[in-house]
């Protein structure tokens, strides 16, 4: 079996050239893909909403529920029954 001479100095080169252009977009696509994942075990850690943010979020509330309220004639709406309905004779 015969073999071709291999030049081991160009050889380096190009490795090292691809890896000068791979590294970078390797990197690039890892922080893209461990962003998500990254801030949502920092949201879990995290304290959680703010009081004021909280605040905000009761007021928000409970005017929906007066609105509600409102469109409703202040009584909730009737449920329907649950049961089934007998069979026919």
């Amino acid at each position: 079996m015969e073999t071709l001479p291999v030049d081991l100095t160009q050889l380096v080169a190009s490795v090292l050239g691809a890896l000068l252009v791979l590294i970078p977009v390797l990197g690039l696509a890892v922080r893209f893909a461990a962003k998500p994942l990254v801030e949502a075990l920092v949201a879990t850690r995290g304290e959680g909403a703010r009081p004021a943010d909280l605040d905000a979020l009761r007021t928000r509330i409970a005017a929906l529920e007066a609105e509600v309220k409102d469109l409703t004639g202040g009584a909730p709406a009737a449920l329907p029954d649950p049961r089934p309905l007998p069979p026919r004779p």
